[in-house]
């Protein structure tokens, strides 16, 4: 398959899927449902962010190592913003647990340091993935 016949840009498939994350935090952060609806959509949040890292960080990001080594630092820079953005999703978790705790400063913690993730890594890595034909499995 040639450049030409590629069907998927695969860094503009990530900058869409980045931009739903963006989009069910800001949701989260202005909600004004109650205790249980959020307690739900912050966890179905969670659990969607946490698979989302791990195909990156199972798959793509040792795929992307091999093929382009300059990547090297760039990906154990996300991998540890990975570990970053997880121990504020396990805070929120923790507080979700407790009835009646406020996650709302949590969530903006966490969306100040998933925000800067998301960008650095769009920035880094959007160029490389549409150019790439396919993807490995796990992604």
């Amino acid at each position: 398959m040639t450049e030409e016949q590629r069907i998927v840009a695969w860094g503009d498939e990530l900058v869409k899927l980045h931009d739903g994350f963006r989009r069910d935090l800001a949701d989260l952060r202005s909600s004004r449902a109650g205790a249980m609806d959020l307690r739900m959509h912050c966890l179905t949040f969670c659990d969607a962010l946490h698979a989302h890292h791990e195909g990156e960080d199972n798959a793509l990001f040792p795929h992307l190592g091999t093929e382009h080594p300059e990547l090297a630092e760039t990906l154990t820079r996300l991998r540890s913003e990975h570990q970053v953005v997880a121990r504020f999703m396990e805070r929120i978790r923790q507080l979700l647990d407790h009835e009646g705790m406020e996650v709302g400063e949590e969530l903006d913690r966490l969306a100040t340091e998933l925000e800067a993730h998301l960008d650095y890594e769009e920035e880094q890595l959007v160029p490389i993935l549409n150019r790439m034909l396919t993807l490995p499995e796990g992604v």
